[in-house]
This record gives structure tokens, C-alpha cells and sequence, in this order.
């Protein structure tokens, strides 16, 4: 095995190692981290068989930035220099190359970038520098840590780079640039990132059941899967009704789930949609689909909705968000294939959120839990459950706190004060 520098992008820092972990995972990599992972800067040194391991990251993570074959760690800049001339290669001496760096913590000026590229002797490279389309390229990366950096960097790597990860690909699928969106489309970054904790793979089948403008098929079935989902709200399904885009009055004949996906030339990966109310029974009870993706409406920008059949009350009434959690946990463990995933966001208010807040279920593994800050008094953390075995008949699913935490969250949200 050998050593690599994994530069992770300084974007949704709490998603970065469960990302990373999951698409090892599923791509049956064999993965030793030979540092220990941190929020508070983007270099993690792991061990990996080879270079396809290495690819097989790349074409997957949103938040990694570049992967780095290790020739050489040191604790300082004059340490590193002492270490170079130790680490030549035969394979590489006689290419054509570049070396770029790559620092954290503080600005290094373009100048300071030569001066240190030049000031390094003995480099185990021969061939000719070349700037543009080079042969091999070659990084120095610098910690500067702290939220007043050192003078000096306190780790610096060197190493070939192998390739980049998706990063381009958040760009190509902005909400900023879509035709259809509404008021709680998902940020294309963190589609990807859930698409990823779900370990998606050519031929998944997929399915949301508060599907809302489909902002999460799209990188469903950019990886491949198979997708279609549900909503109570038809309007939003079909893209009916006034437009949530600033200067549009109404949506479009194009604008629609099915529109975007269209757009996007991911067609052939969407069976469909359809309006459902998720409490119903929607399917025969029996394993089905591969994973279950979704982020539920948490009452504050869309109102989560149950249909009521009593004869008194009859029509839409409000969801609790405990039972709807409770109800979509239920429902992955029913319907999801033993080794399938669920992927979801669970609201909460930080100062009253512990662990004990996750609703459970016996057949499922609770595999990642990581927070996205909202605002000062709400946050969300996108939750992953892998299930593990069989629904048996004792089984049931139930928050382990008090599930009052969830019911109270809208009133939480909008109470006066900070």
C-alpha cells in the first residue's frame, strides 16, 4: 500500500470524512488513514492500495479537491528541503513537470509561491519544467493553523498529483442555473453528498417520498439509478401554479420534475412521479428498493401535511414531525433491501438536540449523523441508516429522548429571541 494526501474542499466540513468513507465503502476499498481527520484544515494522509483505488474516489467525492501520491512529509518548509533530494523517482525524472502550491490558512503571494518552488535544491526531477500540459504535476501543500495563522507552516507535504474529484460537477447542476426550482430546492453540493452517504451505483433503484421539485433524483441518476418518487403536493410535481423564481409569474409547460430531469438528460433514469400521502400504505410490504432518499418538510418554509378520513376533521391537517420521522424510518425498514440505505435530514434546535433525538429501528444501522448549522436557533443533520436484517414482527421503530424535541420545533423556531 501506499501513502496518499487527500485535499479535501474547505464546503460542508462536518460532511467531508462520511463522504469520503461511504464511497469507500461501496467501491470495496481498502482504506487505512494514517492521520486523523480534522474539521480545521483539508489535508488527511491515508494509505491505498494503488492508483484505480485512487480514481475510483475521484470520479465519486464532491468534497474532495485533489488526491496526492506522498513523497514527503515534514514539519517545516527547511525540513522539507532536507527531504527532497531522498525521494527521486526513475519512473518520473525525465518528464516534463509543473509544481503548484497549494496552502491553507493563509494567503502565499505568487511570488513567494516561485521563491519557494525555486529555493528548493536537488529536486529528484531532470526533465524540463513546463507550464502548460505537463507530463506530471507535482504539489507542495502548507498548513498555516489557527484562526491566527503562524508565520511558518506547521506541516508541509510534496507529491505527485494523481487527479481531482466532482468538483466541476456542482457547477453544471446549480439551482442557480435550473429551470425548475421552488422555495426548498436542495443545494446541488449537498444532493450529491447524500447521493454518495447512499452509496448509489449503476442501476440502484431509488426512490423520495417528499420528492417536492426533484432536486434529489438529479444526482440519483447522474450516478445511474434508477429513480421516481411522491409528494402530497401535486402542484410542485408538476410545476403548476405561481412560479418561486424572482421575476417569473408562473411556472412554465417545461417546468416540472420531469422537465428537469429532461434538462438534464437524465430521462431514462426517471420512471416517474406521482401525488401520495405518505402515512397511506403506498406499497406492497416487502423489500424493494435499494435506497431511500429524501429531506421531509419540517413545517417552516413548507408545511408537512397528513390527510385526515374522519368524518368531522376530513382534509389536509398538520404531520407531527415525530410521527413523520418515525413513519419514514418504519418505511425504510419495510421496503429497503437488507444492505440497502436510508438518507435523510432531521431538523433540530442545537441546544436541545442529543443523540437521542435519532429515531431507530432494530432492522436498521445508524451509520452516519452529521450537522448542517442552519441559523442561530435551528440546524439540520443528514442521517444514514444501513438496514441490516429482516423486519420481524415485534420490530418497531421509536426515538430513544423524548420525542417532543421534533414537535416542538417550528415553535421553537419562530419563538422571539436569539
Amino acid at each position: 500500500m501506499k501513502e496518499y494526501l487527500v485535499v479535501f474542499a474547505q464546503a460542508f466540513m462536518p460532511f467531508r470524512l462520511p463522504e469520503l468513507l461511504s464511497v469507500v465503502e461501496m467501491s470495496n476499498i481498502r482504506m487505512e488513514c494514517r492521520t486523523q481527520y480534522t474539521d480545521t484544515h483539508p489535508y488527511m494522509v491515508v494509505m491505498l492500495e494503488g492508483e484505480r483505488e485512487v480514481h475510483l474516489i475521484l470520479e465519486r467525492c464532491v468534497l474532495v479537491v485533489h488526491i496526492i501520491e506522498l513523497w514527503i512529509s515534514a514539519e517545516s518548509r527547511d525540513q522539507l528541503r532536507s527531504k527532497v533530494s531522498d525521494c527521486s523517482n526513475p519512473e518520473y525524472e525525465d518528464c516534463t513537470f509543473n509544481i503548484l502550491l497549494h496552502s491553507f490558512g493563509r494567503k502565499v503571494s505568487l511570488q513567494q509561491k516561485i521563491d519557494l518552488i525555486e529555493s528548493m535544491p536537488n529536486l529528484p526531477l531532470s526533465g524540463k519544467v513546463c507550464c502548460k500540459n505537463p507530463d506530471q504535476i507535482f504539489y507542495i501543500c502548507e498548513n498555516y493553523p489557527g484562526h491566527v495563522p503562524p508565520k511558518d507552516p506547521t506541516h508541509v507535504y510534496f507529491g505527485r498529483w494523481i487527479g481531482s474529484g466532482q468538483r466541476s460537477v456542482i457547477d453544471g447542476y446549480s439551482v442557480k442555473k435550473r429551470s425548475y426550482i421552488g422555495r426548498t430546492s436542495m443545494d446541488a453540493q449537498l444532493s450529491f453528498i447524500m447521493a454518495n452517504q447512499a452509496q448509489i451505483t449503476k442501476s440502484s433503484l431509488v426512490y423520495d417520498p417528499f420528492l417536492g421539485t426533484g432536486s434529489l433524483l438529479i444526482p440519483l441518476a447522474h450516478f445511474g439509478a434508477v429513480t421516481f418518487g411522491s409528494d402530497i403536493d401535486i402542484k410542485a410535481l408538476r410545476g403548476w401554479g405561481k412560479s418561486t423564481r424572482k421575476g417569473e409569474k408562473h411556472y412554465q409547460s417545461n417546468q416540472s420534475v420531469a422537465g428537469n430531469m429532461v434538462e438534464y438528460g437524465l430521462d431514462q433514469g426517471y420512471l416517474g412521479s406521482f401525488a401520495a400521502d405518505f402515512q397511506s400504505p403506498l406499497f406492497r410490504c416487502s423489500p424493494l428498493f435499494d435506497a431511500i432518499v429524501t429531506d421531509p418538510p419540517y413545517g417552516i418554509r413548507e408545511a408537512a401535511l397528513k390527510i385526515t378520513k374522519d368524518n368531522e376533521n376530513s382534509g389536509l391537517v398538520d404531520y407531527s414531525l415525530s410521527d413523520q420521522y418515525l413513519d419514514l424510518v418504519t418505511f425504510a425498514a419495510q421496503h429497503l433491501v437488507v444492505g440497502g440505505v436510508l438518507v435523510y435530514w432531521l431538523p433540530v434546535v442545537p441546544d436541545k438536540y442529543t443523540t437521542d433525538s435519532v429515531p431507530l429501528h432494530p432492522a436498521l444501522q445508524l451509520t452516519a449523523n452529521s450537522e448542517q448549522g442552519l441559523s442561530k436557533k435551528a440546524a439540520r443533520r443528514l442521517i444514514t441508516m444501513r438496514k441490516v436484517r429482516e423486519v420481524q414482527a415485534e420490530d418497531s421503530s421509536y426515538i430513544p429522548g423524548d420525542r417532543e424535541c421534533h414537535d416542538t420545533f417550528r415553535s421553537d423556531y419562530f419563538a422571539p429571541g436569539s
